[in-house]
């Protein structure tokens, strides 16, 4: 995650020079830690926020949202191929319904139960190098060894195998993490299943 410190800086920056402050939320945004924005954990106010994936709920959907000033073009001065399809616009109405009465709030709960039980895992299994993260965007850093803390995509790949012929979907995030992005109105009780899963996938690469 962006430190707070950094984001600030960076308004400061684009602010002295006049250069326009982008947040990509595409897959960040729309209620995924636990806030609409992720930005909005650091304070920082950005120009412009693009969006996309979670705003209709993986319907074909990109959003450009920015300020009246910046956003003042001539009608007709930009298009899109797939521009103000009906279909898409109705999934988005709906997940913003879902997002303001419930998604937000559950994202930043379960979010935060989830983080408490997976960051006993750092002192509890060797592989486990880091857990970070908000709300249901979390990651879990899988490495050799603590001492030295070295990647290994391909135990990485095996545990996300092993979950997946257990039932449980998961991702590979950067070199040698994994990352837990479940729905955002996934329950305690749901994500303890994954949870559960996922320790005992853990487990077995540990033991080989």
């Amino acid at each position: 995650m962006a430190p707070t410190e950094f984001l600030q800086e960076l308004r400061r920056i684009c602010d002295q020079h006049g250069i326009l402050l982008v947040a990509d939320e595409v897959q960040s945004g729309c209620g995924r830690t636990g806030k609409m924005w992720a930005i909005q954990h650091s304070g920082v106010e950005p120009d412009i926020i693009t969006s996309a994936k979670g705003i209709a709920s993986g319907m074909p959907l990109g959003v450009t949202i920015a300020k009246a000033d910046i956003m003042d073009w001539v009608p007709g001065s930009h298009a899109s191929t797939f521009g103000g399809n009906p279909v898409c616009i109705a999934a988005a109405l709906a997940t913003l319904d879902v997002l303001e009465r419930e998604g937000v709030r559950n994202s930043a709960e379960v979010g935060a139960y989830m983080m408490q039980r997976l960051s006993t895992w750092v002192s509890k299994h060797a592989m486990v190098g880091d857990v970070r993260g908000r709300g249901l965007m979390i990651g879990v850093e899988i490495n050799k060894d603590k001492q030295s803390k070295q990647p290994v995509p391909d135990m990485r790949d095996r545990i996300v195998e092993l979950a997946f012929e257990r039932g449980v979907l998961l991702l590979g995030a950067g070199e040698s993490s994994i990352r837990l992005s479940p729905p955002l109105i996934v329950t305690k009780e749901q994500a303890d299943v994954a949870m559960d899963v996922l320790e005992e996938c853990i487990t077995i690469a540990e033991k080989k």
